[in-house]
């Protein structure tokens, strides 16, 4: 009996040794993270699902939340995965500097270059980049002229004993997604093998490591198939919502939608011998108005860079009937306003709008002059095409084959089977397509940039007149003369597969 409660002790302080030894080659480590938050840094009231009218997001209200968290985790790290630039009047009339100055404020840890940082054009990006007192990093953006990279390609930030590389990186399409004057200086390469030889690079030096990713949830889930010595990615740009990490490749993937609706939490074990995450939890938290204290340093910037235009954004303008809510796999009923009050005030037979670049819906109520630059952010030019009616055949049946980012209509009712991918009708203004007759086609300048990926045509395969007038300022005039607005559907758009 004594040799049996010998061996029990000693099996006991074995087992302590172990634990031990084992708790000394593990540390926790805690990221909170977001993206796209597109310059969103008042709070606001989702239009979609949300019966008890709370507001959400602003910066300081998300300061105070990050504030709330490190009170938790006082060894967390702030991780943003890109496109806090474009999305309200102060980061356009700043030309994003506005948000350079509100991340200083909140004192983040890393930033990744999203495809609206470039918006406002590479030098201006540049001078904004110079100004920020926080790490950017991006592993595949090179500068054409140097052959250099334009920022940094990772950064190790130290979360209580824990080291944590974070690897940048943009999407390869970039150059599609933005206006090619904004990027003509730059070249984005394939992100796999860039990620990859940083991600060696720092594997002796690090206990984790996290790419910071503005690709997309579907291109970064195909990249951690692709990687080995990865942990996480942290994604942004395709706007996903994500209550947890998805994970593939052993690599955890998250996002957490836009605008500041949401912070994600990341509070991991890790093993510092392999360099792995043993276990971990993870916060999926809604930014909800009131339940923090704002961040005062945040709030005071905030302010300061709103007082310069509320006078001018927060007049009312209009008064709309209907809530205006977007789509982007259909006809929406503010695609059909935005389109009509271009196409009335050039008087084209036709108005086209990609639904992309139509950046938030509406509720019912007054409209501002703020609300429709927050629709409309962009400051996209309106540019007039003279085509055939042969040829915008052509046009709207390629649009059919290459369905990416659906164009609302004005003046053209098409037909077609989504399924099959064949025009079966175009109606313009009552009538069929005369394949002689010349029609006018008014549209912006991101569209006709990218002419090719919309309509299978080049530029200079089209006539194409620059009017040099901002989108938006037609859409707060036709606003300001409607008085009131009465939006709805009409079946401009048809696809009988879906009948």
């Amino acid at each position: 009996m004594k040799s049996r409660k010998i061996v029990i002790l000693v099996l006991l302080f074995a087992i302590l040794i172990i634990n031990c030894e084992r708790d000394k080659n593990t540390t926790t480590a805690t990221i909170i993270h977001w993206n796209d938050f597109h310059a969103a840094n008042l709070p606001y009231k989702p239009t979609y699902k949300n019966p008890q009218g709370f507001k959400v997001g602003g910066y300081a209200n998300v300061a105070g939340y990050i504030d709330s968290l490190r009170e938790v985790y006082p060894h967390a790290v702030t991780m943003n995965a890109g496109d806090d630039f474009q999305g309200s009047p102060v980061s356009s009339i700043t030309k994003g500097k506005s948000q350079i100055l509100i991340l200083n404020a909140l004192g983040l840890d890393v930033f990744t270059l999203g495809n609206h940082e470039f918006d406002y054009g590479f030098k201006k990006l540049r001078k904004n980049i110079k100004l920020a007192e926080f790490p950017i990093v991006a592993s595949n953006i090179f500068v054409k002229e140097s052959g250099k990279l334009m920022v940094p390609p990772y950064k190790i930030l130290q979360s209580g004993a824990t080291k944590i590389g974070v690897i940048g990186v943009m999407l390869e399409t970039l150059k599609s997604s933005s206006l090619p004057k904004n990027v003509k200086e730059i070249e984005v390469v394939e992100a796999r093998d860039q990620v990859q030889k940083y991600a060696d690079s720092l594997e002796s030096k690090v206990d984790l490591t996290v790419v910071l990713s503005h690709q997309g949830f579907y291109p970064d889930s195909i990249l951690a198939t692709q990687l080995d010595k990865v942990d996480a990615i942290i994604g942004g740009h395709s706007h996903t919502w994500l209550t947890k990490p998805v994970e593939v490749n052993d690599i955890l993937i998250c996002q957490v939608g836009s605008r500041g609706e949401r912070l994600g939490v990341i509070n991991a074990r890790v093993d510092t011998i392999n360099n792995r995450v043993i276990n971990y939890d993870y916060e999926y938290i809604r930014t909800i108005l009131g339940r923090v204290k704002p961040d005062q340093k945040v709030n005071k910037v905030v302010d300061s860079l709103d007082a310069l235009i509320a006078a001018r954004m927060d007049r009312q303008i209009s008064y709309l009937q209907t809530d205006w809510t977007r789509s982007s796999r259909g006809e929406s009923n503010i695609g059909n306003w935005f389109t009509d009050a271009i196409r009335e005030r050039f008087n084209t037979d036709i108005a086209f709008q990609n639904s992309g670049g139509i950046r938030k819906g509406l509720s019912a109520g007054p409209i501002t002059e703020r609300d429709i630059w927050e629709i409309c952010p962009f400051d996209n030019t309106v540019e007039i095409i003279s085509v055939k009616g042969d040829t915008l055949t052509q046009m709207i049946r390629w649009r059919i084959e290459h369905p990416r980012d659906l164009l609302q209509t004005s003046g053209m009712k098409r037909i077609y089977n989504g399924q099959t991918d064949s025009l079966l009708k175009v109606i313009i203004n009552g009538q069929p397509i005369d394949p002689d007759q010349t029609y006018t086609i008014a549209t912006n300048n991101y569209i006709t940039g990218h002419s090719q990926r919309f309509f299978g045509f080049s530029a200079a395969e089209l006539q194409i007149e620059h009017t040099g007038i901002v989108g938006r300022d037609v859409l707060i005039e036709a606003a300001e003369k409607a008085d009131t607005i009465n939006s709805q559907i009409e079946g401009r758009i048809m696809d009988v597969a879906t009948k």
